[in-house]
């Protein structure tokens, strides 16, 4: 993936997570991801990097491309949509303003040992290390507690599920991400179709940040398995997020 891709990648996944309740709590008082601040834009490139090095990173043809099917259904209901509408923001739905940008985008993690080390993921691994030592890349509107508080739940989250299928092949969906202009159309459930059966029968489990979108995944064939509450030591504000599994 050129520096190209990955920079129409990143303002995809801003976009689409600028309002995400998780994304608001980890930045309270923050400039929106929706501005492209230029320290976030940073820490989300070199995330991608990073994910590109240990998962994979897919991103389907650009808005442009894509509007011409999609802005041409008309809008589904709000019990149809899928969750990026939940997450909306404020955008021009000409396009032709965010033409290059890339329509949809996932973010996969495959089991243990899928995925190869070629030449080029582990020229890649070695660069996102020397880039993390040496020019560190950080979210400044981030609270840096609220989000050791998260990694720390994500962590005992994904523990507890690999050991539970320990005997299977346990996928980890971390993002599916619709650019604003294209929300509304049903491409979140096409996009959740595709991964579906690239996984086949193996279980994947995923982070709902909004309790509205919980009842999308269950008509996939998720199902709750825990519910996590975060909350800040500092102020009290929680926040609470459901890991969902379909085995």
């Amino acid at each position: 993936m050129s520096d190209a891709s990955i920079s129409t990648v990143v303002r995809t996944v801003n976009l689409a997570f600028s309002s995400d309740p998780l994304i608001q709590w980890l930045r309270p008082n923050a400039t929106p991801w929706s501005e492209q601040n230029p320290s976030a834009s940073k820490w989300q490139y070199r995330r991608v990097q990073s994910i590109m090095s240990h998962g994979q990173v897919f991103q389907s043809a650009s808005v442009a491309q894509m509007a011409q099917d999609y802005l041409k259904k008309p809008p589904m209901s709000e019990d149809e949509a899928a969750p990026e509408k939940k997450s909306r923001i404020s955008v021009s739905q000409d396009p032709d303003i965010h033409s290059t940008d890339a329509g949809t985008v996932v973010f996969l993690y495959p089991p243990a040992g899928y995925l190869s080390w070629s030449l080029n993921r582990i020229l890649l691994t070695c660069k996102v290390w020397l880039l993390e030592l040496f020019n560190p890349a950080l979210d400044e509107g981030c609270k840096e507690k609220r989000v050791d508080k998260l990694m720390a739940a994500n962590r005992s989250s994904a523990q507890a599920l690999q050991k539970q299928y320990s005997k299977q092949k346990l996928w980890y969906l971390e993002v599916i991400a619709v650019h604003p202009a294209l929300q509304s159309r049903g491409l979140g459930g096409g996009v959740m179709r595709w991964i579906l059966e690239r996984v086949g029968e193996q279980p994947i489990y995923l982070e709902c940040t909004a309790r509205d979108n919980v009842s999308f995944y269950e008509a996939f064939g998720f199902r709750v398995v825990e519910e996590v509450e975060l909350m800040d030591d500092d102020d009290g504000e929680k926040l609470f997020y459901w890991v969902m599994i379909r085995t």
